[in-house]
């Protein structure tokens, strides 16, 4: 195996680098920071659509971190367990509990709960949270027996897949490479600044 490098085309790329000065760095993170903000305002509504999550919740998941001269890299990340039911409108029905996730109504048949108390006089308890709970044994009120029921939905997966995804990588790959040659312009020799 024989490896080689032409030494002549890296030192044309380190003088057409040295060309822009000092200000690069900044340049760098400015145009990084600048797409990032974009791409975020576009992947909340994307995540909120993806999900069926109401936007503040999506809004106090995603985070940003922004680039600066000395790392010249930023990114977008979102946080979160699994999701509780109960951020999907879950409400109690006839035999069970109904949410909306995805676009999609969906109803949980059987022992599942939001509430305390004998029906018609069902309300709801503090101490519940306003959780959805499954009681294994289908007996009401048998504390050991009661499991919290979850979404199956991640933040962070969702955040990946499916239109976020899009969302995010039409933002970067449309809007980049206009942002790079647009400061790089500014920062040539008799740019405007």
């Amino acid at each position: 195996m024989e490896v080689t490098i032409d030494t002549a085309a890296i030192a044309r790329l380190a003088r057409d680098l040295a060309a822009f000065g000092p200000k690069l760095p900044n340049a760098q993170a400015l145009v990084i920071n600048r797409v990032l903000t974009r791409s975020k305002a576009r992947v909340i509504p994307a995540l909120v659509a993806q999900t069926g999550l109401n936007k503040r919740i999506i809004t106090k998941a995603v985070k940003m971190n922004r680039a600066s001269p000395k790392i010249p890299r930023g990114y977008l990340w979102t946080k979160g367990g699994e999701v509780s039911l109960r951020y999907f409108g879950a409400h109690e029905v006839a035999g069970g509990v109904q949410y909306t996730e995805r676009g999609h109504v969906e109803t949980l048949q059987g022992h599942y709960f939001r509430r305390s108390g004998r029906s018609p006089n069902r309300f709801m308890v503090k101490r519940l949270n306003k959780q959805v709970y499954f009681s294994t044994s289908g007996k009401w009120g048998v504390k050991e027996d009661l499991r919290v029921q979850k979404s199956g939905l991640w933040i962070p997966y969702e955040t990946v897949e499916g239109a976020t995804r899009r969302a995010f990588l039409d933002v970067v790959e449309q809007e980049l490479p206009g942002q790079i040659a647009a400061e790089l312009m500014k920062l040539l020799p008799g740019g405007t600044r």
